[in-house]
C-alpha cells in the first residue's frame, strides 16, 4: 500500500512531539549518502554537499573532451545489461575498423580490462529512399541524414567489483571517447538505488520544429483563464491547432527541446539506470527517428547513456514502419512492424530469456537488491479488433480485459513477411510462463521487483479502453490487467508503462487485503501532452473516468494556475509538462525493529518552462508534483501494508524513518 509524502511528514512530526528533540543535521540526499561505500577505492572523496558541483564540472570536462571525436562515433558508447559484476558496451561508427575498450578503476591509469571490438555492418539501418526524399517544413532538406553505413561494436565486460566507480575509454581510429560508470551494488551490501522511468519520447527530426498540442486540464481556483487559442499572444508565439473539435494552444517547448531538458534533469540526479517502457522513437522502422534518439542519449546533444545503462521495452511505435510501410507493407516490400522490430533488435541486446526467437522482447535484470522484469505487450492472441463487437460497451461499462492490445497487424501477416520473434503475452504463452518463473524466483531471493511494459493496463487516458468499447482507440492496454493477480501474489512494488502520453498513478488491490500494486503511466518523456479521455469525441464532453483505480493524474490533480506577470498571462504553477518518475530505494535492513528491508519513494518530476514577458524561454525548472508517495518493503522484498495514519502508527513509522536517516548520516 502506498503512503503519501504528507503521511510520512505526519509520522515524523508525531514522533518528534512525543520524544525529546534531537540535534540532527539537515537531511542529505539518501542516494548520495552512500558514495563513501560506493567509491571506497577512489583516492579523493568529496563531501556529499559538494558532489553535485563536482559532477557538473566533470560533465563539462567530458563534454569538451567528446567534442573533437564525434566524427568517429555515429553513436557514442552506451551501456546495457548492468549487474554487480558486468556491463555491456555498444557503439556505432560509420567506418569499418576495430575499436579498443579499456576499463580503469577511478583514479587509476592502469587498465583492468582491455578488449578490441569486432565491428559488423548493419544493413538494416541504412536509409530507405523514402527517408532520403523526405521533406520536413522548417528544416533544410536532408540536414538530419548521415551516412548509410552503420558499423556496430559490442564488448561485454565481466569481473567487476560490486558498487564500484570505473572510468573507461574507447579508442576509435586514433580518437578517444572517455566516460565513467558504476557497477551495481551487491544484494548483501547496498545503501540505495536510484533510477528513472520515462516513456513516449517518440523522437524524430520533426521534433526540432514541432510543438505539440497542449490539452487543457483543470484550472486552479482563482486562476486566470488560459490564453485564448485563437487571438492571444501565446497563440501568436507558439501556435494552436484543433484537437477533438476544439481549438487548443500549442506547448511552449518543441518536442526536441522538451526531451533534451528532461534528459538534462535526469543527468543531474546521478541515477543508476534509466527505464524506458516503449515508444522510444516515432516509428521503429524510421531510421531518422533512431538517429534523433541516440543524438539525445549517446551523441552530440547528450550522452547520459554513456554513464548509466538503459533498460528499454518495445512499444507500439517500435512496431511501426512510419514512411516504410507503417503497419503494413511499403512499395519496396518492407513490412513495417518487422522492419521496426529488426532495428530495435539491432540496437539492443538483452539477457537471454530462454526462448531464442524472443530474445530482447522480454528479459530480467538484477541490479543489486532490485529486479526489473521487462515484458513485451505488443501482441496478444487471439487477435482482436473493434469490428468484432456488434454490441459495444459504453460509458464506464467494463466487460473484461480482452486479449489484444492492437488491431494493426497479426501474427499471420508478420510471419508471412519473414518475422519469427513475435511474442504473445496471454496466459499459457511462453512469455507468461517466463514472467511467472522470474517473479517466483525473485521473490524467493528476497528481491525488490519492478515491472515495465508499454501498454498501461489501468488508464484514464486515450488508450485506457478495451477493444469492445465504443470509444476504443484499438490500442488499449486493458489486456495486461491479466497479470495483476500474478504481480500482487509476488509482491511487485510498481508497474511502469506509457502509451496514453500522460502522467497517471493507479493502485490495485485485487484481493482486498490492503496490499496492492502501484501502476504508473510515465508517457511524458518528450512527445504528447494528453489529458484524460472524454466521454465522447469532443474536448467539451465530460471526463469519462474509465479507470476506477486511478489515484492521481497531472491533467486533473495538478491544476494550472495562471496569473498576470509583467502584464501578460503566465502559467506560474501546475499543469502538464514533460517529465519522468524518479524512484529511490533506500536500505532499512539494519533498523532495530527489523520490520522493513527498504523504503521506496516514487517522485513524479516535471520540467516547468519559465518565460519572459515576450514568451521567450528563460529556463526550465525541475519541479515535483504533489503526488510523491512512499512504499515500505518487508524483509522478503515484497511491498507490505502500512497502517492507517493513527498516532501510534505514525509514531512507529516515524521512528523507523528517523533511525534510518541517523544511520545514513553516521555511515
Amino acid at each position: 500500500m502506498a503512503i503519501s509524502a504528507q503521511v510520512e511528514r505526519q509520522a515524523l512530526s508525531a514522533l518528534s512531539s512525543a520524544t525529546p528533540k534531537l540535534n540532527v543535521d539537515q537531511e542529505i540526499d539518501p542516494h548520495h549518502s552512500q558514495e563513501k561505500s560506493r567509491m571506497s577505492k577512489t583516492p579523493f572523496q568529496p563531501p556529499a554537499s559538494k558532489r553535485a558541483v563536482l559532477a557538473a564540472c566533470a560533465a563539462m570536462v567530458t563534454a569538451l573532451a567528446m567534442t573533437p571525436v564525434q566524427a568517429q562515433f555515429r553513436i557514442n558508447p552506451y551501456l546495457q545489461n548492468p549487474s554487480s559484476e558486468s556491463m555491456s558496451f555498444t557503439w556505432f561508427t560509420e567506418q569499418a575498423g576495430a575499436g579498443t575498450l579499456k576499463v580503469f578503476e577511478a583514479g587509476s591509469n592502469q587498465a583492468l580490462f582491455t578488449a578490441s571490438s569486432t565491428p559488423a555492418l548493419q544493413s538494416v539501418l541504412a536509409y530507405t529512399q523514402a527517408e532520403k526524399n523526405q521533406v520536413i517544413g522548417g528544416l533544410v532538406q536532408g540536414s538530419w541524414l548521415r551516412s548509410d553505413d552503420n558499423w556496430k561494436h559490442g564488448v561485454d565486460v565481466t569481473g567487476l567489483t560490486p558498487g564500484t566507480q570505473y572510468r573507461y575509454t574507447v579508442e576509435q581510429n586514433g580518437s578517444v571517447f572517455e566516460s565513467t560508470f558504476r557497477s551495481a551494488p551487491s544484494k548483501q551490501a547496498w545503501n540505495s538505488v536510484r533510477f528513472v522511468a520515462m516513456s513516449d519520447s517518440e523522437t524524430e527530426p520533426l521534433g526540432q520544429v514541432n510543438r505539440r498540442e497542449w490539452t487543457p486540464g483543470a484550472l486552479a481556483p482563482g486562476s486566470l483563464a488560459r490564453p485564448d487559442a485563437n487571438s492571444s499572444a501565446w497563440a501568436s508565439k507558439f501556435g494552436s491547432r484543433t484537437l477533438s473539435g476544439v481549438r487548443v494552444l500549442n506547448y511552449a517547448l518543441t518536442e526536441d527541446e522538451g526531451y533534451r531538458r528532461n534528459l538534462q534533469a535526469v543527468a543531474s540526479r546521478d541515477i543508476d539506470f534509466l527505464m524506458m517502457p516503449g515508444d522510444l522513437v516515432q516509428g521503429g522502422g524510421y531510421q531518422p527517428g533512431w538517429d534523433s534518439f541516440f543524438r539525445h542519449n549517446a551523441g552530440d546533444i547528450g550522452s547520459g547513456l554513456s554513464r548509466h545503462a538503459l533498460l528499454p521495452a518495445l512499444g507500439n511505435w517500435e512496431n511501426f514502419g512510419a514512411l516504410n510501410g507503417g503497419y503494413g507493407t511499403d512499395a519496396d516490400g518492407r513490412f513495417g512492424p518487422k522492419f521496426g522490430r529488426d532495428k530495435y533488435h539491432t540496437y539492443f541486446d538483452a539477457p537471454s530469456n530462454g526462448t531464442p526467437a524472443h530474445r530482447d522482447n522480454y528479459y530480467r535484470v538484477d541490479y543489486g537488491p532490485v529486479t526489473v522484469i521487462t515484458l513485451d505487450s505488443s501482441n496478444g492472441e487471439p487477435d482482436d479488433r473493434p469490428q468484432n463487437y456488434v454490441q459495444k460497451a459504453t460509458g464506464q461499462q467494463y466487460n473484461g480485459p480482452g486479449t489484444d492490445t492492437q488491431n494493426n497487424f497479426n501474427r499471420a501477416a508478420y510471419e508471412a513477411a519473414g518475422g519469427t520473434d513475435l511474442a504473445d503475452f496471454n496466459p499459457g504463452s511462453p512469455q507468461w510462463q517466463w514472467a511467472q518463473e522470474q517473479l517466483a524466483q525473485a521473490r524467493a531471493n528476497g528481491q525488490i521487483v519492478f515491472v515495465q511494459f508499454h501498454h498501461a493496463p489501468y488508464s484514464n487516458g486515450e488508450h485506457g479502453l478495451p477493444m469492445d468499447h465504443v470509444l476504443t482507440s484499438g490500442q488499449g492496454g486493458t489486456p495486461m490487467r491479466q497479470y495483476q493477480a500474478m504481480f500482487e501474489r509476488y509482491g511487485v512494488a510498481a508497474v511502469l508503462s506509457g502509451h496514453s502520453e500522460m502522467f497517471e498513478r493507479s493502485w490495485v488491490d485485487g484481493d482486498n487485503d490492503g496490499v496492492g500494486v502501484t501502476y504508473y503511466d510515465v508517457g511524458v518523456a518528450g512527445d504528447g501532452l494528453r489529458g484524460e479521455r472524454r466521454n465522447g469525441n469532443s474536448l467539451n464532453d465530460p471526463l469519462l473516468k474509465y479507470n476506477p483505480f486511478s489515484q492521481w493524474t497531472a491533467d486533473q490533480d495538478a491544476a494550472e494556475r495562471w496569473e498576470l506577470v509583467d502584464g501578460v498571462p503566465q502559467l506560474v504553477a501546475g499543469g502538464k509538462h514533460y517529465g519522468h518518475l524518479e524512484v529511490n530505494v533506500v536500505n532499512l535492513q539494519d533498523q532495530d525493529d527489523g520490520l522493513y528491508l527498504a523504503k521506496i519513494t516514487l517522485t513524479p518530476v516535471y520540467l516547468f518552462p519559465v518565460l519572459d514577458s515576450n514568451y521567450n524561454l528563460v529556463r526550465t525548472e525541475r519541479r515535483v508534483y504533489s503526488d510523491e508517495i512512499t512504499l515500505l518493503v518487508g524483509r522478503d522484498g515484497a511491498v507490505v501494508a502500512v497502517p492507517e495514519p493513527s498516532s501510534l502508527a505514525l509514531m512507529a513509522l516515524g521512528a523507523a524513518l528517523l533511525a534510518a536517516r541517523v544511520r545514513r548520516r553516521k555511515g
